[in-house]
């Protein structure tokens, strides 16, 4: 159950927190220097980050979890033990990911 509701607020949050930035940040291409500076600024400011960050585990929770969706789609993962690893495992790769994601950007 948490999966699935893990699920549906990524989905969400990417939707709306996601599409505002990638429309700011386009709109600030297309605005110029000024203006481009200003998003970068904001998005490396420490809300920026925590934004920035809270995007990539949306994105990844999101992600994993609609791997697990697709495997039990095509009638896969259904015993009671895989679904309970599957819905459990796909939230911790989620993170770890985001980490890995996050240790790159940093470390670079």
């Amino acid at each position: 159950m948490l999966v699935s509701i893990l699920h549906r607020a990524t989905g969400d949050g990417l939707a709306l927190v996601g599409l505002f930035v990638l429309v700011w940040w386009l709109g600030a291409i297309a605005s110029g220097p000024d203006a481009y500076e200003t998003f970068v600024n904001a998005m490396t400011s420490p809300f920026g980050w925590i934004v920035l960050f809270g995007l990539s585990w949306a994105f990844f929770t999101h992600m994993m979890s609609g791997l697990r969706h697709f495997v039990l789609d095509i009638g896969a993962g259904y015993e009671l033990d895989t679904n309970r690893f599957w819905s459990i495992a796909s939230p911790v790769i989620a993170i770890f990911l985001t980490i890995a994601l996050w240790a790159f950007v940093i470390l670079g």
